[in-house]
C-alpha cells in the first residue's frame, strides 16, 4: 500500500502494508480450496489429520482477516482506495510540497521582478521506495515556477531522480538526478530554508542539481561526514554533456564540538566545499559572460571554472548563527569580459525563537561580487523575516522583507514576501 508522507523528507519514512478484505465467505472458499488439495487415497494421512490441517488454516486466515480489518479501520483510518505497488518494493512513500507566495515592491537583486505578483513558488509530488537489499530510489517532480523568473507558463520538470544504495554508512552510492555537494544552504531541503529564498551568493555560485554519480558516507556517529560526485557539467533536465569533460565536487562537514552552555543544548558545525569544471556552454548568471563578443550579455559561459566555499553554523538553545563564504575563479575562453575573472560573495544571519517552536524571528545580510578587481559592480542585501510554524514546517507561514543595493539599479529597494507552505 502507498502511505502518505511529506516531501523533501527521508526516503524511508514509510512502513506500507498489503491490505485484503476477507469475509466469512471467502474463508469457506478457502476451506474448501484446501480440502480439496488434500489427496482422497486410503494410502494418505488419515481423515483426523487432514481436518486438523484445514482448521490450522481456518485459523491463519481469520486471523489476518482480524489484523487486516484493524489496519484499515483503526484510529484515524479509513477503508478507502486500496493500492499496490507493482515492483517487490519493501517501502513506498507518497508525498508532496506547496508554496504559494505574494510579492510586492521593487527589485532588491537581479533574481526578482519588479512587478507585484502572486505565484506558485513550488508545487511538487514525490515517489520514493526501498528494497531489502539496501537499495533505495526517488522520483520527483516540479509543477510550479521552479525558480524566481517570470515564467510565461509552467511545465512540468523533474527535480530529484535517483537510485541510491545504502549498505554501508560510510559509503553511501547514488547515480541519477540530484544536488551536487557544493554550498551548505543549497544543500538544505527547500521546505527547512531560514528564510523564502536562498541568498543571492548561494544562488549564483551553487551548481544546483546536475545528473551524474556520488558516494557519501558518515563516521563517528555522524560527527563527520563527506560527499564526493561526478556530474555532467550542464543544468539538470538536460540529457547531455556540453563538451567531453566532467564537473566534479565534494564536501566535508563535521561536528567539532556539542554540549551544554548553561541550560541551553548547544553544537558547533562546519563544512568546507569546492568545485572544478570546464565549459563548453553553460548558462552562469551575474557574472557578465557573453559567448559573442560585442553583442548583448546572454551570460554563457566558455572556459575553465573553479569555486570553493566554507561555512559555520553554531546553536546554543533557542538562537542560531549561520556564515558562508563563496570565492570563485573564472578563465573564460574568449576573455570576456576578462581574461580571469575572480568573484566572491557571502552572507551572514541569526535566528531567534520568539515563542518557542512557534515564532522565529530572522536577519541576514548578503554580499555578492562578481568581480572583486572592478568597483562599484557588488551588490548588499538585508532580509528581515518571521516565521509562524502553526505545524513545524508541515504548515507554516513566512513573512520577508528584503532590503538591496544592486549593482546598475537605484539603491535601497525593498520587496516584501508572503509565503505560506504544506508539506503532506
Amino acid at each position: 500500500m502507498i502511505n502518505n508522507t511529506r516531501c523533501d523528507r527521508s526516503d524511508s519514512t514509510l512502513y506500507p502494508s498489503t491490505h485484503t478484505r476477507l469475509g466469512l465467505g471467502s474463508l469457506a472458499v478457502a476451506a474448501l480450496a484446501v480440502l480439496g488439495t488434500l489427496p482422497m487415497s486410503a494410502a494418505d494421512v488419515s481423515t483426523d489429520d487432514r481436518l486438523k490441517k484445514i482448521e490450522q488454516q481456518l485459523e491463519s486466515l481469520q486471523k489476518e482477516n482480524a489484523d487486516l480489518k484493524a489496519q484499515l479501520n483503526g484510529p484515524g483510518k479509513s477503508s478507502g482506495a486500496i493500492v499496490r505497488a507493482a515492483g517487490k518494493e519493501q517501502k513506498i512513500t507518497l508525498g508532496g510540497m506547496l508554496q504559494s507566495q505574494f510579492e510586492v515592491g521593487n527589485a532588491p537583486d537581479s533574481r526578482f521582478s519588479s512587478n507585484d505578483r502572486f505565484l506558485i513558488r513550488r508545487a511538487r509530488l514525490s515517489v520514493a521506495g526501498s528494497f531489502l537489499e539496501d537499495f533505495s530510489w526517488k522520483l520527483e517532480g516540479e509543477f510550479g515556477n521552479g525558480n524566481l523568473r517570470n515564467n510565461v507558463d509552467y511545465r512540468a520538470f523533474g527535480t530529484d531522480v535517483y537510485l541510491n544504495w545504502g549498505h554501508y554508512s560510510f559509503a553511501n552510492v547514488r547515480v541519477g538526478q540530484f544536488k551536487t555537494p557544493f554550498g551548505y544552504e543549497q544543500l538544505q531541503s527547500d521546505s527547512v530554508i531560514w528564510f523564502a529564498e536562498r541568498s543571492l551568493p548561494s544562488d549564483r555560485f551553487t551548481l544546483g542539481r546536475e545528473i551524474g554519480a556520488m558516494v557519501k558516507g558518515d563516521f563517528f556517529t555522524n560527527r563527520l561526514s563527506y560527499s564526493a560526485g561526478i556530474f555532467n557539467g550542464t543544468p539538470f533536465n538536460n540529457g547531455f554533456n556540453d563538451n567531453e569533460k566532467f564537473t566534479y565536487a565534494g564536501r566535508i562537514n563535521g561536528t567539532p564540538w556539542k554540549g551544554q552552555i548553561g541550560e541551553w543544548n548547544s553544537q558547533w558545525n562546519v563544512g568546507i566545499n569546492g568545485y572544478a569544471t570546464k565549459d563548453n556552454s553553460v548558462s552562469v548568471g551575474s557574472f557578465n559572460f557573453d559567448a559573442v563578443a560585442g553583442g548583448a550579455v546572454d551570460n554563457l559561459f566558455v572556459g575553465d571554472r573553479r569555486a570553493w566555499g566554507g561555512d559555520t553554523q553554531f546553536k546554543v538553545g533557542r538562537f542560531d548563527l549561520v556564515a558562508e563564504y563563496f570565492r570563485g575563479h573564472f578563465k573564460p575562453r574568449n576573455h570576456v569580459p576578462f581574461t580571469e575573472v575572480d568573484a566572491q560573495g557571502y552572507s551572514a544571519g541569526v535566528a531567534a525563537f520568539v515563542l518557542p517552536k512557534k515564532l522565529q524571528a530572522l536577519v541576514r545580510y548578503e554580499n555578492f561580487d562578481p568581480n572583486v578587481n572592478v568597483n562599484g559592480d557588488s551588490s548588499d542585501i538585508w532580509v528581515f523575516g518571521l516565521t509562524y510554524f502553526i505545524k513545524d514546517h508541515d504548515l507554516k507561514l513566512q513573512l520577508n522583507y528584503l532590503l538591496g543595493d544592486s549593482a546598475g539599479a537605484r539603491d535601497n529597494q525593498g520587496r516584501l514576501l508572503a509565503r505560506v507552505q504544506l508539506l503532506f
